[in-house]
This record gives C-alpha cells, structure tokens and sequence, in this order.
C-alpha cells in the first residue's frame, strides 16, 4: 500500500512539475501592458538610479550631448543598450584590435563622430509603447536624428492551454536602409514601457551588441 501511495505521489509530482514548465518560458517577458512602469523623474535620473546597468550608456550621452539635452526636453522613446551590450561590442573591437597590434580602445578614446551616428539608431521621434507594435508587420519608426528607418514588433507567445496567453518579446530592428528581412539586424528586449516625465523607455536584452552589427566596421579603422 505505501509503495502505491509513493508512486502516486511521484506521478502527481511530475505533472505538477510537467504544467509548470510548459507555462515557462526562458526568454522574454510578461507583458507590462496592464501594469505599465512609471518613474517619477527625467530619463537621465532613471538612468541614473540604476547603477551597474545604464552606466556606459550615461557616460556616452555625456559625451554627445546633444541626445542628452533631446532625452531631457523632447518625447522621444529609447531602447536602452545595458553596459553589457557596450562591454560585448569593445571586448570584440579590442580583440581585433590586438591581432593587428594596436592599442585598445574604450568609450571616451572611440571616434565621436561614429559614435554619434550609432547612438542616434536608439532613439526614436514620439512616445511608442508595446501597444502601438501590436500590428501584424510590426511598427515603422525614425529617429530622433538623422531620421533612419527602425521598426518594433511585439510577437506574443503561446503558453500551453492559451493561446496568446504566454510571454511578451518586443524586437527592435536596424532595417540596414534595406527592404529585405535578410538584412535586417534585430535585439530583443528585457523590459518595457518604463515611462518618465518626458520619454518612453524599453531596455534591450543584455546579448545585445551595441551598433547593430556596425560597431567593428565603424571604430576600427
């Protein structure tokens, strides 16, 4: 009799374990639609309130300071590249770099012109939350400067019994001035629809490479 009881007791166990993992995704997240992220402050002092994550991104903007006076006073939306997405795109310059015996570089001694010109695919011109990516072809956008052609997309997964019911993934896209998907070049996000006194705020996932897959061309030379 124990030893049935055991058994079911396993069984029961494994199911529990079985649901549960079909619910669970490892990428993405939960859709803030419903429950969307306010702070109380500018984009900068968001920034700024999370040490270790947007550190790079501040030290950048403080050397281009004309997007750091645009986040300040104009609505604009940016998808913000974390310190591990600027720490992946220098580690894989200065590798390069130090098969052709040249020095290192870091953020303050990279070329600011191109700088500028990588930044500027960040932001974008309006307020865009996930709400206005929801069409089936996703969302066109221009940037804030240079006015170049991105796009957004939220793509919904399907949790087991519910369709439409699982995780959030918002990927947002170089379009490469290019027609063809093949071109494109995407990163998805982490979180969204963090809102502040002036301008939306969607954080790109961490793998992300800054610049888009041009950061190598554009500073090595």
């Amino acid at each position: 009799m124990k030893s049935i009881k055991y058994i079911i007791m396993l069984v029961v166990a494994a199911s529990l374990l079985f649901s549960y993992s079909s619910c669970s995704k490892h990428t993405g997240y939960y859709d803030f639609e419903n429950k969307e992220n306010q702070y109380a402050g500018s984009t900068l002092d968001y920034f700024r309130s999370k040490p270790g994550t947007y550190d790079s991104l501040l030290q950048v903007l403080d050397l281009l300071p004309e997007f750091k006076e645009g986040l300040s006073s104009d609505s604009l939306t940016i998808f913000a590249p974390t310190n591990a997405s600027f720490r992946l795109a220098i580690t894989n310059l200065n590798l390069v770099r130090k098969t052709q015996n040249r020095p290192d570089l870091n953020l303050k001694t990279l070329n600011r012109v191109e700088l500028d010109t990588l930044l500027s695919k960040y932001i974008v011109q309006g307020l865009k939350r996930t709400a206005d990516m929801e069409f089936v072809d996703g969302l066109d956008m221009t940037t804030s400067k240079y006015e170049k052609n991105m796009h957004a997309q939220r793509i919904k997964q399907d949790a087991s019994g519910h369709v439409g019911g699982g995780l959030v993934t918002v990927y947002y896209t170089d379009k490469k001035d290019s027609k063809f998907e093949l071109n494109w070049v995407r990163a998805a996000t982490q979180a969204v629809n963090i809102s502040t006194d002036k301008s939306v705020v969607h954080v790109l996932a961490n793998g992300h490479e800054f610049g888009f897959g041009d950061f190598l061309t554009k500073m090595n030379k």
